[in-house]
């Protein structure tokens, strides 16, 4: 991809997400499904994923970017067994060094999307090498570093709860409960406690951070949380069920913690210094 192709995917893009007019190469206007087309064909083959990079690395547009963002999610998923572990591994770590140096500067929905694609490369190889594994360990260097910093690593952390808890189109559920529980055993009470350890440091103001931020960090620092809580520990697949789950299968070790009246008065006091939902 050059500057002409990167100009023309950014000129689709606006067509798409906003409705700016644009013409093709015989000046005939592109509508928006003829925009989407296009853009799509960006997930037919492997082979573009040099090109969503390149757009990624060289565009300002955010529509731009989340199309790149979102066609590497698809390649990823749907060409999973085409890469090498080493390949997946430089993607893996590029992805999350964008998110570090790109991440607190782009709008909400590119870095969702990117934190997606993380996640689910994250997922995919978690049994092909340990550095897959270690996803939570890197991203406590989001914790310790700026405040927005802060913030984009809780998100990635929501997200990696997720995808490991939830099957992934494409994969039999067979695969899904194995990295599901490797997960559980080996990296989802690590998450569970760094949220815990973000409510404290709100609740103590060990983070300084304007009101807003502190907003922000406590409802994702919540929801990780609660979506730890909420993980289906011994495979149950509630989706299936209809009647709400009223217990908490968490493994033995997590007992010292739950049980420790410190846990529950952090949760209660957030709670009581806390705006209720609107």
């Amino acid at each position: 991809m050059d500057a002409q192709q990167l100009s023309q995917v950014e000129s689709l893009c606006e067509t798409l997400y906003a409705g700016t007019p644009s013409t093709s190469e015989d000046g005939q206007p592109i509508s928006r499904a003829d925009a989407q087309s296009r853009l799509l064909s960006l997930q037919t083959s492997s082979d573009f994923i040099p090109q969503c990079q390149y757009i990624l690395d060289h565009s300002s547009s955010m529509y731009a970017r989340l199309v790149a963002s979102n066609s590497l999610t698809e390649l990823i998923t749907s060409y999973w067994n085409s890469f090498t572990v080493s390949q997946r591994i430089d993607i893996r770590n590029y992805v999350l060094g964008y998110l570090a140096n790109q991440g607190p500067s782009m709008q909400d929905f590119v870095t969702t999307s990117l934190i997606k694609l993380v996640c689910r490369i994250t997922k995919l190889g978690w049994f092909d090498d340990p550095t897959h594994r270690e996803l939570a360990d890197d991203v406590t260097k989001f914790l310790q570093a700026t405040v927005d910093h802060c913030i984009l690593g809780l998100k990635i952390l929501n997200q990696l709860v997720d995808e490991l808890n939830l099957p992934t189109t494409g994969r039999t559920l067979t695969q899904h409960r194995k990295s599901s529980v490797s997960f559980r055993d080996v990296c989802l009470f690590k998450v569970f406690q760094l949220g815990l350890t973000t409510l404290k440091q709100l609740q103590t103001s060990a983070i300084v951070a304007n009101p807003a931020q502190q907003a922000v960090l406590g409802e994702q620092a919540l929801a990780l949380t609660v979506r730890c809580l909420s993980f289906d520990f011994i495979g149950t697949n509630p989706d299936e069920s209809t009647e709400d789950v009223g217990t908490i299968q968490a493994p033995t070790s997590w007992r010292t913690v739950l049980q420790d009246p410190a846990t529950t008065e952090l949760l209660f006091d957030f709670y009581a210094k806390t705006e209720p939902p609107r």
